[in-house]
């Protein structure tokens, strides 16, 4: 690392500034850089920076919920005491500069602590712990602490070490407990101070739409870590038609006034309108602030982070959930996509023994998930093309079908019933995760093999354990088809370009919420339950991420569980043709699984007559008839014909015709 002075690392930070890098850009130029007593100078540099720029008004007085609340931000941002006074000091007059020390004095005293905070708090009380002699050592620690929630805490742990050593504590230090219980409990009032800073923003927005003509009425406000949701009634006879493309009138109208540039994102919950509008001063949800890596394990509740959502709510995705058990996600460059994979990858080993879950990864960009190569959790290497790709989920579709003869074999319909009733030796879960299946999906050698290979696992392998995550930047309708977008019940939008790119992941053409995310991991995950805004996990640095990994490499695997028998290499080496004694039927059982459609050999040129209908290929023409397909687009959806095709197209055409004719028939009877 080379040397600077301060003087030289301030310059080269505004100048970075100067040319539009965000702070988290320029914390990663400052990684390669600086060593760590730099990049902290960095970082101290940075919030001086922005606390700076929000109090540089050009007014004489500032409205004090306005100051309170960028004192507040500062303060949970990290910016020290010093740099608040300090930057009051030079831009306030002698009024507003006093009510900052009182609002800075109240909210130190007062805030909640955050987790990290907290950890490190009892580090450093638990290092004073081992040199005290009595607990009433630790009552002087708890009089010199200003916030009430660690005060709380050391006078906690005073009361234990008083006990634990057969001292009778002194009234002075019940007194202490009883009084900061007493003002903890007062101190939820602190929040009316930042309620009322919200009502005055929601009246605003309320006032703004009025002047549009939208009769309205504000109801409230939450403050997650990238917006502020502010919740309105629109008044009876008002269609939400009208304020649904006002987004970028509130930034002309709002921006400068309420700090904001990007246009809110405006949603219908039920009762009301929210806009969501972004926070200049936008929280880091991280990786280490909310994942449980310790409580204990059940095995019918495996897990993966989504994120935290307005209410600040840490929120997982069950992948045991029957209504959600495959994933499609995308968006571009900068949406948070690749965080997202890696924070499930990272959790997902770092959380659960390679007895309880299995990984099968595809990373044809080799940017996001070649990194977890090593991985105890894996059934093959990082599949980096489509032949490895293909590889693993013809690996998978056979895996499927030996777990459906366990099932058959003991009575059973999904794993979840067997993992209860076999507890003891748990069938593991396979989580498959296919970042760029675009690029999958549009190989001219093998995507016409990992679609039909992707159909399989789709329509069948969710109840057998085995869970789907396809992500992409480009979802483009004509390479993922819809049958693979509808079989995806989960679904994972982050930052888009283009409105239509929002309703092909979404699952709804005129859903362009996508298109208003800020990057940076904030995003959209749709459910059958609805669709939650959250912010996805900060991995932290690439130290930070580095320490995760290289314990994530260390995991045992010592617990029994349910083996296939099935080997990923061998396996492969049959399908190759090499043959195996160990395996000898593998090769024709992949055979039977992949070319068992509805045409026999495969729509070959040597035509044949002789059709049969399989049960997934039924269900493939049912889903697509119930949702309106016409007869032509469900033969060129499900065997890639048409018409040009002659009299393959017009006898598969016959067959799907007479087959759709028979439902309606017993759907008819039925009623």
């Amino acid at each position: 690392m080379s040397n600077y002075d301060n003087a030289e690392i301030t310059c080269a930070v505004n100048a970075l500034k100067l040319q539009g890098l965000s702070n988290q850009e320029i914390l990663t130029e400052a990684e390669q850089v600086f060593d760590l007593s730099q990049q902290q100078y960095v970082v101290d540099i940075l919030q001086e920076s922005d606390f700076g720029s929000k109090i540089i008004r050009p007014i004489k007085s500032y409205d004090h919920n306005y100051l309170f609340e960028i004192i507040y931000q500062a303060v949970i941002s990290g910016t020290s005491v010093e740099q608040i006074i300090d930057a009051c000091s030079e831009e306030l007059n002698l009024e507003d500069l006093a009510f900052s020390k009182l609002a800075l004095e109240y909210i130190l005293t007062n805030r909640y602590i955050s987790k990290y905070e907290r950890d490190a708090f009892i580090i450093e009380l638990y290092q004073q712990y081992q040199e005290i002699k009595s607990y009433q050592d630790l009552i002087k620690i708890a009089e010199s602490t200003k916030n009430i929630y660690l005060k709380q805490l050391v006078y906690k742990t005073a009361e234990l070490v008083a006990k634990k050593n057969g001292e009778i504590p002194s009234l002075s230090l019940e007194k202490g407990i009883a009084q900061n219980n007493a003002i903890a409990n007062t101190a939820q009032n602190t929040t009316l101070v930042q309620e009322s800073f919200n009502s005055q923003v929601g009246n605003t927005l309320v006032e703004t739409l009025n002047d549009f003509g939208i009769t309205c009425s504000y109801i409230d406000t939450k403050t997650g870590p990238t917006f502020k949701r502010i919740k309105i009634k629109l008044g009876k006879g008002v269609s939400f038609k009208k304020v649904q493309g006002l987004g970028s009138d509130l930034v002309q109208q709002l921006g400068e006034q309420l700090g904001f540039d990007n246009p809110p994102m405006i949603s219908v919950i039920p009762g009301a309108v929210v806009f969501d509008i972004p926070r200049c001063d936008r929280q880091i949800a991280n990786f280490s602030d909310y994942v449980d890596l310790q409580s204990e394990i059940d095995i019918n509740r495996i897990v993966i982070p989504a994120g935290v959502d307005v209410d600040g709510k840490y929120i997982e995705i069950s992948l045991c959930d029957s209504n959600v058990y495959h994933t499609l996600g995308g968006g571009m460059t900068g949406g948070g996509k690749s965080q997202f994979e890696k924070a499930m990858v990272l959790y997902l080993a770092l959380r659960y023994p390679p007895s309880l879950v299995k990984l099968a990864l595809s990373d044809v960009k080799l940017v996001s998930l070649t990194c977890f190569n090593g991985l105890p959790h894996l059934i093959a290497p990082v599949a980096e093309d489509a032949a490895s790709t293909l590889q693993i989920f013809n690996y998978l579709v056979a895996e499927e079908e030996l777990r459906y003869q366990e099932f058959k074999k003991v009575g059973v319909e999904n794993i979840n019933e067997y993992n209860q009733m076999f507890c003891d030796r748990p069938m593991p879960r396979i989580i498959s995760v296919t970042d760029e299946c675009f690029d999958l999906l549009s190989d001219s050698t093998y995507k016409d093999q990992i679609e039909m290979a992707l159909m399989k696992l789709l329509a069948k392998a969710g109840a057998a354990g085995i869970n789907i995550f396809l992500f992409t930047q480009r979802p483009d309708k004509d390479v993922i088809k819809p049958l693979i977008r509808s079989n995806c019940s989960g679904k994972v939008a982050f930052m888009v370009s283009r409105p239509e790119d929002s309703g092909i992941i979404l699952g709804n053409p005129d859903d362009d919420r996508a298109a208003s995310l800020l990057g940076g991991g904030d995003m959209l995950y749709k459910s059958p339950k609805g669709v939650m805004r959250l912010q996805g996990l900060y991995l932290g640095t690439k130290a930070a991420f580095k320490g995760y990994l290289d314990q994530a490499m260390s995991a045992g695997n010592n617990s029994p569980c349910w083996d296939s028998k099935l080997n990923f290499s061998s396996f492969n080496i049959e399908l190759k043709g090499e043959t195996s004694s160990n395996n000898q039927t593998l090769r024709t059982k992949l055979n039977k699984l992949t070319t068992d459609s509805l045409v026999n050999n495969n729509h070959s040129e040597e035509f044949s007559f002789n059709i049969t209908i399989d049960d997934l290929t039924k269900s493939q023409i049912y889903s697509l008839h119930s949702r309106g397909y016409e007869l032509h687009q469900i033969v060129q959806e499900v065997f890639n014909l048409s018409r040009a095709d002659g009299r393959k197209y017009k006898r598969i055409r016959d067959i799907i015709a007479e087959f759709i004719a028979n439902l309606e028939e017993e759907d008819n009877n039925d009623t």
